[in-house]
């Protein structure tokens, strides 16, 4: 049964609404959705069909940089040849997608956005555009333990910086997560990769450890010294 409507926008005489099969998407794994097609009382032509997923970087106040907030698609997909559409005819289009590991997950401020696209003649016609939660159980995971050892999150955790694409990441969305506890040690990772390099930096010394997703993530962070605040 799918739950989440996302738009229901005419574009000359023809209506779209796009639905997910879920509320919460999980990343790196399957969803199903449609976009529903309704005819109106003119025959209509579409020469294509986009399903865009967009997150967005930030600019800080520290970073000498000409790069603002900027939305960027993360992940375009094609979901149908050229069709007509026939007055007053409903039609359903059915796609599925698997979210890359380098699409954020949303935290915060950080937002991840579905967005549909129909071109018509040749151009381009935004439909509509609409914020869903991505999660990463993984990712909770880390976050789980850090927390749970004391360790909180700075104000611009979970947001997006400016980076250069490379062949893991081809998007310029870095999701930084800064953790630090009343000790002083503090904890780095990207939040948008596969597996996660954590960085526990305490005053000059800074170590690596690598954490693996097809590992129990818990069990991997025992080998991380973490200090409990008490």
């Amino acid at each position: 049964m799918f739950e989440r409507l996302f738009s229901s926008i005419g574009i000359g005489s023809t209506k779209v609404n796009t639905v997910l099969s879920q509320n919460v998407i999980e990343r790196g794994k399957e969803v199903k959705g449609e976009v529903h097609l309704f005819g109106g009382n003119a025959e209509q032509k579409i020469s294509e069909i986009y399903i865009h997923i967009d997150s967005e970087f930030h600019k800080f106040d520290d970073e000498m940089t000409d790069f603002t907030d900027i939305t960027e698609p993360i992940l375009e997909i094609k979901i149908t040849d050229p069709m007509v559409i026939k007055p007053h005819e409903n039609r359903v289009v059915p796609f599925s997608v698997t979210l890359p590991y380098y699409t954020p997950i949303t935290f915060r401020q950080q937002k991840v956005q579905i967005q549909t696209e129909l071109k018509i003649n040749f151009f381009n016609h935004p439909v509509s555009t609409h914020d869903f939660l991505l999660k990463d159980q993984f990712v909770d995971d880390i976050l789980h333990v850090l927390e749970g050892a004391g360790f909180k999150h700075s104000n611009e955790s979970g947001l997006c910086r400016h980076t250069l694409p490379h062949d893991q990441n081809p998007t310029h969305c870095l999701q930084n997560f800064h953790l630090l506890n009343e000790q002083g040690t503090h904890i780095y990772f990207a939040g948008n990769q596969k597996d996660i390099d954590v960085f526990v930096c305490e005053q000059n010394d800074v170590q690596h450890y690598l954490i693996v997703r097809d590992e129990d993530a818990e069990q991997q962070l025992r080998n991380i010294p973490l200090t409990t605040t008490k």
